[in-house]
This record gives structure tokens, sequence and C-alpha cells, in this order.
């Protein structure tokens, strides 16, 4: 839990990271989930003081407007600070605002509900409302995507010329040491760059992730920190498996990728496989800590037969394949086939 909320501090100040994930304000998300739950949790028989402290911290959060300035304080209020007058701010916090309502809707009245059939179906309400308020807004979709476009090529250009200039660094003398320093420094942009060109296309995709990603952390988060249950707490990662229906999903999206007929829709395909298809391998890692079952030479051996059966196949056809690949590989295709095999059930040994 502390590696993870420490990766969700330095969000806003590493560029790849801010290149890729929609709201940067991480902090900003963590709160107002957080406080949806604790009013969850007064309802349901809990502290009412924690419930006042966390939606406070969540206001005060949501309307800070003064972007950071203090080196200090910088990265703390890089968690919630936006810069002023931007549309992106706006938009942020209204989906914030959105999805924090939603999330606590839907666990004050499926209390029973798993986390991850709870956290979907918040998904779904709030990409309708959101859907709605979007159409329904001067310039619609397309402003969205302008100002998202907008805000991916300031964060870029935000993170290179803290790239170039260093706060408090000063040149190497070492002609080869500078070399290196500035091949590395050209590596890093030309990886940021390419992240937020593919990033602005994936938006929705990439801000369900995110957001499914933020009430898990705060749903996990809540079970430390308040006594008062608001549902089942979350499962080991080798017992995750949500609907099967789910597998549409990816059919869908791979149809309206793939399928030259819906060219003009490529796009929300791209999205619907993203979302899906990480469902699924999240799923499929899943499958392979259940196959290990805490042996890891079992696990590796298993990985490393699978990535030899990759690299030979992709050899043969004659293209370069990533070295994250064949895991990433290996795991979508045990969780997409669990769909219709059921790994864990019929690997489970049998009772003489």
């Amino acid at each position: 839990m502390v590696m993870v909320l420490l990766i969700c501090l330095i969000v806003p100040v590493t560029p790849q990271l801010r290149a890729s994930f929609p709201v940067e304000q991480t902090l900003l998300l963590l709160t107002s989930l957080m406080a949806a739950c604790m009013v969850v949790g007064w309802r349901q028989g809990g502290s009412l003081w924690r419930a006042l402290f966390w939606v406070a911290l969540a206001l005060v959060t949501l309307a800070y407007r003064q972007p950071p300035a203090d080196a200090v304080y910088g990265l703390i209020e890089r968690g919630f600070a936006f810069e002023s007058g931007s549309q992106y701010a706006t938009l942020a916090r209204g989906w914030t605002l959105i999805l924090a309502a939603s999330f606590g809707l839907v666990s004050l009245f499926s209390p029973n509900q798993p986390f991850i059939s709870r956290a979907l179906s918040t998904l779904a309400v709030s990409a309708g409302l959101g859907f709605v308020l979007v159409l329904l807004s001067p310039g619609g979709p397309a402003r969205i995507s302008n100002a998202m476009g907008t805000e991916y090529a300031r964060r870029v250009s935000e993170s290179m010329t803290q790239l170039r200039n260093p706060p408090g660094a000063s040149r190497s003398k070492a002609p080869a040491e500078a070399e290196a320093l500035d091949a590395f420094t050209q590596m890093q942009e030309e990886q940021t760059v390419e992240i937020s060109r593919r990033s602005a296309t994936l938006v929705p995709a990439l801000l369900a992730l995110e957001s499914l990603a933020a009430m898990a952390i705060v749903w996990s988060l809540y079970h430390r920190l308040n006594p008062r249950p608001i549902g089942p707490a979350l499962s080991r990662l080798r017992d995750f498996r949500f609907n099967d229906q789910l597998v549409w999903g990816v059919a869908v999206g791979a149809s309206i990728a793939l399928v030259p007929a819906f060219a003009e829709a490529k796009n929300a395909g791209y999205n619907l496989l993203l979302f899906f298809g990480a469902l699924y391998i999240l799923r499929g890692f899943g499958i392979l800590g259940w196959i290990s079952d805490g042996n890891v030479l079992r696990l590796f051996f298993a990985v490393a037969m699978w990535t030899l059966i990759v690299f030979v196949i992709a050899y043969k056809l004659g293209f370069f394949i990533a070295l994250g690949a064949p895991l990433i590989s290996l795991a979508f295709s045990l969780g997409l086939g669990d769909t219709w095999v059921d790994w864990r059930r019929m690997l489970q040994p049998k009772p003489i």
C-alpha cells in the first residue's frame, strides 16, 4: 500500500506518467473517493467525525486554485493543484465529483457487491452521466478532445523544460558524462512525446483504468482506516475474476478496430480493447499467481517457456517483440481463455 501511494505521489513529477495519466492530480481522486467511502461508512453506523474530516479535505483539494510554487511543498501540491483558468481543470474536477458520487451511491445501495462489480458499476454510471454532460455542453466531444490535447501538450512542454534545465544541476565538465546525460535526456523526451501522442487518442480507456485503480487503492485503504466495513474487502489477486459477459467488450472493440467498415470509429475500438484487455490481463496474472501457488520456480518455468514460444514465432514472422510482450500476451491469453475454460477449476487437484 505504501509503494502504491508513493507511485500516486510521483505521477505529477514524472514525465512519462504525466504523459499517460489523464488526471495527473491523483491525490484529488483519492481524497474525493475516500470522502465518499467515509460518508457511506457513517450512514452504516460509522464515525461522523471521520466522514466530516474527509469531506472537508476533499472540498479543500477540489477548491484549491493556486499552482505549486514552493519547491518544498510542490510534490504534495501537484497532487491536487491545477493551472489557473484551464479547461482541463474543470474537466478533471467534474469527473472526480461524478466518480466519487457514483461510487458512494453504488456502495450505499449495493452493500453486498464485491469490489470489482461495484467499481465497474460505478464506471458505467459515471461514463453515462459524463457522456450526457459532454453532449449537452457547448462544443461537445470535440471541445473535450481539444482540451485534453492542449493539456498533454502543456505537460510535455513543461516536462521538457524541467529535463533540459533541472533545478540546482550543474553542467558536467567531463565530455563523456555530458554526452551520456544529453543522450539520456533525449531518450526521455522522445518517450514522453510518443506516450502523450498515443495517450491523447486513448483518454477514455486510460481515464477508466486510472479511476478503477484509484477506487481499488481507496477501497483497500478505507478498510485499514475505518473499522466499519462497507463491503467485502479486496481478495487476493489469485482469486480475481469478473462477469464473463465482459468478453463482449473485447469482441466489440476488436471488431470496430479491425473491420474496415468501422474505420471512422477505430479509436473507439482501440479504447474498448485497451480497457477490457487490461482487465483480462489482470485476470491472467491472477491465474498465474494461482498456478504458482507461491512456487517461484513453477511460475518462472511457465513464463520462460511461453516467452521462448512467442520469441520463436516472432522470429519466424520477422518482427521484433518487446521484452514484456510475452508475459502480457500470456496473461491476456489465460485471462480471456478463462471465460470458457475456467483454468482454476480445471487444474484443481481432484480428491482421491
